[in-house]
């Protein structure tokens, strides 16, 4: 795709860096040229390269290693350096791009320094050496999942999966050679490494940030006339709470919020303040979109994401809600340990893991993780709910809601928060608008809560957040009727 946009609009805009421009020509020959380097650092076909990410650098070499037959596993550097080491050896990956400080030491890899490649980067057209580029039904791209609550997963990506989905992404929000898709998430999580893809194929100008820094986004905003941005909902609460009176760029048309869950309260404020709100539901399992809610409608509710994109199909279990897909976005399989594929056959459907139900127009509803889910006096409740409820009170900024064992009722809702109500005050509104086992039995304040670097809530920290000793609220002698 790279070649035929270089070829068919090599004077167009393709990238935006630290305030520099490059264009499509230009683009073309940096990758070719770090293609070269890698070649003569002795990657080449059945190689497999992780990248300690600098943004510029991953982006160059996610478009160049295929080129000469190698994958990429672009790394999430606030992992655990443990953690790190398995994904590398999960991979069989050959050779690591990353600083000597830098994952040190790491065992069984060669390491390339990134100045290596920068410092040679060439922007006329370089010589081709002799390659076997990937096919499309071959591993193109190797994403960690986030692994919030568990081990994270490898998810193998052919050339074939990523231009499906961003084929389709394209048909559902018309983005054309003239948009601007302003990238501020990490190029090692699935939501940022699609967008160069999406620019690529449709000929657009990516604008990439190093990382996400609220103030350079709104300034960037007008400064280059965006019409595109991926957020999660807590860097649109962030942006939001910049400046009460920000209003974003009439050139903004679509504001993709996914990877987690978008209350009614934030919605709205994001509404009232011009933000072209398209809710999406994507995964890295199916190269990241899989249902979009564009154009907004008139009326929304939490966990309306929209019809499934084009070549993807959606169905929920009658009985338990669960959300399968299959498409042509849905990975090739997954990497386990020492390289060993546990494949996904083509065509088949894929268990999300996640609970949803689709309306009457077709539109996906997602209530969440499955295994999310708590079982309180004999009530399944699935904390987003909890949470869509508690963000009604207006002294609640963020919460989040987990369970607690308990030997009675099995589970007991927990709600962290952080605002200026105290929480006896929650306490004593939760008695009045909220029933049953829904109702928190234990309040936790705290100033922010935990995240990870896509700024999802982080639910490991917040099980050992519950973990220190709190008084409970005092539960009835039996579970009350549940309204």
């Amino acid at each position: 795709m790279l070649a035929k946009t270089s070829v068919s609009q090599p004077h167009h805009r393709a990238l935006i860096h630290q305030g520099r421009h490059y264009d499509y020509s230009e683009l073309s020959c940096m990758v070719s040229s770090v293609a070269r380097m890698l070649q003569q650092s002795g990657v080449g076909a059945g190689s497999r390269l992780a990248i300690f990410p600098q943004p510029l650098l991953t982006l160059l070499t996610v478009l160049a290693a295929p080129q000469i037959g190698c994958g990429v596993l672009p790394l999430n550097p606030a992992l655990p350096r443990k953690i790190l080491q398995y994904l590398i050896d999960s991979a069989s990956a050959t050779q690591l791009i990353a600083e000597k400080e830098a994952l040190s030491p790491i065992e069984n890899v060669h390491r390339i320094l990134p100045h290596e490649l920068l410092h040679h980067l060439e922007f006329h057209q370089a010589a081709r050496d002799n390659h076997r580029p990937l096919s499309m039904d071959e591993a193109h791209l190797y994403i960690a999942t986030s692994g919030s609550n568990a081990q994270p997963k490898i998810v193998q990506l052919s050339g074939s999966n990523i231009t499906g989905s961003i084929k389709a992404s394209r048909w559902r929000l018309l983005t054309d050679s003239s948009d601007i898709w302003l990238c501020c998430l990490p190029l090692y999580h699935i939501g940022g490494q699609s967008i160069p893809f999406r620019c690529v194929e449709a000929a657009a100008t990516l604008l990439l940030h190093d990382s996400f820094d609220a103030q350079q986004v709104c300034d960037d905003l007008h400064r280059y006339a965006v019409t595109h941005i991926s957020l999660v909902p807590a860097m649109l609460a962030r942006l939001l709470d910049l400046a009460s009176d920000y209003t974003p760029p009439a050139s903004l048309r679509v504001a993709l919020i996914g990877g987690a869950s978008l209350s009614l309260k934030l919605y709205e404020r994001a509404v009232a303040a011009g933000w072209p709100l398209a809710p999406t539901y994507g995964m890295t399992e199916n190269c990241s979109q899989i249902a979009t809610l564009y154009p907004l409608p008139a009326h929304w509710r939490p966990g309306l994401v929209g019809k499934p994109l084009d070549h993807t199909e959606i169905a929920t279990d009658a009985d338990s809600g669960a959300i399968r897909i299959r498409g042509d976005g849905v990975m090739t399989g997954y990497l386990q340990a020492q390289g060993q594929s546990e494949p996904h056959p083509a065509g088949a459907w894929f268990e999300t893991g996640d609970l949803g139900a689709i309306d009457d127009d077709g539109n996906l509803i997602v209530y969440g993780r499955g295994d999310e889910t708590l079982i309180s006096g004999g009530e399944n409740i699935h904390p987003t709910r909890v949470e869509s409820l508690l963000l009604k009170h207006p002294g609640i900024t963020e919460v989040a809601v987990i369970g607690e064992p308990d030997h009675v009722w099995g589970d007991i809702v927990v709600a962290v928060y952080a605002g200026a109500v105290t929480e006896q005050q929650l306490q004593s509104w939760c008695m009045q608008y909220l029933h049953g086992a829904w109702r928190p039995r234990r309040f936790i304040k705290t100033t922010k809560l935990p995240r990870n670097a896509m700024h999802k809530i982080d639910r490991a920290a917040l099980y050992r957040l519950i973990a220190g000793p709190q008084p409970l609220v005092e539960l009835p002698a039996s579970p009350a009727r549940l309204d």
